[in-house]
């Protein structure tokens, strides 16, 4: 009896200590289950197509999707780094939808064109991507995923008591390492379970930046808008020889290698989306359908000389490449966008004398503009742009250029009835021009509100890329809105010019109608 006191002393010890030290132990981190759907936020499964085809229709709502893993570029900076959300996408039919979520296990872990079935909530997020004071302003429409359904478990993960996450393992889903596609079987590479290391990054300072810094989502948010004046793009673009990333699938043959995680993913589209045909080589973005010769080069004469203004509007014909000449005299830089409406996914190309400077860029997505900016080039000459659909669509586009980075021009993006742009920032000496189709008879309204004492104009201008005369408003003082109404008298692809009376730089709202 004399002993049980001091006994009970010693076993509150024993456990107090046992409970310290349960605090500083690893805790799980799940993947699988993280971020449920809310209550009554039951999430609207869409083929990308649909998604991209009407983002603004989705913003903000819970969505699935289904296609096939596209990892976007990273960059490493001498400055400061400014990344987008979205550091990869799922891709379907040639049109991709970013994604942001996940990135250390989607890098890592996966293999590029995998099957993947993903759930978030669809995103608007404006900012700033690139490397310190080069970087630009740049939309981006993008999953916030909350849920990899397939393949799932993706990994596991642990919280270390610094709060660092480590990767520790990878669980298998299968055990062959292949995709099964209508017209066979794509070998994929396997994971291996030790714990992986991240990929050591040597990507150039001017190559594009990769993704991944956290959005501020909700409501409307800022729309496209450059310091310089241009829109979306993430840096310089790449020089001679330097070719566009894109994904591929690493061909193996044989037993995997043992500690190999495998995995067999069968590809099952969305009900009522076309069911995509692979063969060899994972897909990369080639002009190819019906309606003519695949990838028939049309030549379409001197850019410069058919520019009417600021831009061109233009057709590209089914499975057909447009070919146009650019004169670059000596210290001149090539600084070019092109847009088309969606779901339309431009493809855009710079050539030398057979050499390419560009090598089909198809960095934007649909309904975004491709832009070339300022791309290393070995000096003056009469170059080649060539611009393609991926997938080979036929479509209609626009063609903006500019030498002198004092006057940008820019394609901020296509206008959508209904849904409104907000704190756009327009640079001084630019003009802004937006795209939207249209129909002979349509009624439009167009309202700016500039902040501060900003005097905008709008104008309209026809599917010639031609100013129509009686499409313009600027009557009010500055500070004040400017509102456009007009029925359209013609059918194709319009666009509203935007500038400033006095050249200054300044920031406006923009509502949009079409009825």
């Amino acid at each position: 009896m004399r002993h049980l006191p001091f006994l009970f002393l010693v076993t509150l010890l024993l456990l107090i200590g046992c409970g310290e030290r349960g605090d500083a132990s690893p805790t799980p981190f799940p993947t699988t289950g993280a971020a449920t759907t809310p209550v009554g936020a039951r999430p609207v499964t869409l083929t990308i197509t649909e998604l991209m085809a009407a983002p603004g229709l989705y913003q903000d709502a819970v969505v699935q999707l289904t296609g096939r893993l596209r990892k976007q570029p990273l960059v490493v900076c001498d400055s400061d780094l400014h990344a987008s959300p979205a550091g990869w996408g799922l891709a379907e039919e040639g049109v991709l939808a970013l994604a942001g979520g996940y990135e250390e296990q989607v890098r890592s872990l996966l293999p590029g064109d995998l099957q993947m079935n993903i759930e978030g909530r669809w995103r608007r997020w404006s900012g700033l991507v690139g490397c310190g004071k080069q970087a630009q302003q740049q939309e981006v429409w993008y999953v916030e995923v909350s849920r990899i359904l397939s393949p799932s478990p993706l990994t596991q993960v642990t919280l270390t008591p610094g709060g660092e996450i480590a990767i520790s393992a990878v669980t298998a889903v299968s055990t062959e390492a292949s995709l099964t596609t209508p017209e066979g079987v794509i070998e994929t590479p396997g994971v291996d379970e030790a714990t992986p290391e991240l990929p050591d990054v040597t990507v150039p300072p001017q190559e594009y930046p990769g993704d991944g810094e956290s959005p501020t989502p909700g409501g409307i948010l800022p729309t496209p808008s450059l310091p310089g004046g241009q829109t979306p793009t993430f840096g310089p673009t790449p020089g001679p020889g330097t070719t566009m990333p894109q994904a591929t699938t690493a061909a193996t043959t044989g037993t995997p290698p043992a500690g190999t995680v495998t995995g067999t993913v069968t590809i099952t589209p969305p009900a009522g989306s076309p069911t995509p045909t692979v063969t060899g080589t994972p897909p990369t973005p080639t002009a190819t359908a019906t309606g003519g010769a695949p990838g028939q080069v049309v030549s379409k004469g001197n850019l410069l000389d058919e520019l009417p203004g600021d831009f061109l509007v233009s057709n590209l014909a089914a499975g057909k490449i447009d070919s146009w000449e650019l004169d670059i005299f000596e210290d001149e830089a090539i600084r070019l966008q092109v847009i088309a409406p969606p779901p339309a996914d431009i493809i855009v190309s710079i050539l030398l004398d057979g050499e390419k400077i560009v090598d089909r860029q198809n960095i934007s997505p649909a309904g975004s503009a491709e832009v070339i900016n300022d791309p290393t080039i070995p000096g003056e000459g009469l170059y080649e742009v060539q611009v393609s659909v991926n997938g080979g669509a036929a479509t209609d586009y626009a063609v903006a250029v500019y030498t002198d980075p004092e006057f940008p021009v820019v394609l901020p993006g296509i206008l959508i009835s209904g849904t409104p742009r907000s704190a756009v920032q327009q640079a001084e000496m630019a003009w802004h021009y937006w795209f939207f189709v249209g129909n002979s008879g349509d009624d439009i309204r167009v309202r700016i509100m500039p902040s501060g004492n900003g005097d905008p104009a709008l104008y309209l201008y026809g599917p010639d890329g031609v100013e129509i005369d009686e499409g313009w408003a600027d009557e009010n003082e500055a500070g004040e809105e400017e509102i456009m109404e007009i029925t359209l008298p013609a059918t194709g692809f319009f666009s509203v010019g935007i500038d400033e009376i006095d050249g200054n730089a300044f920031t406006y709202d923009l509502e949009f109608t079409l009825q």
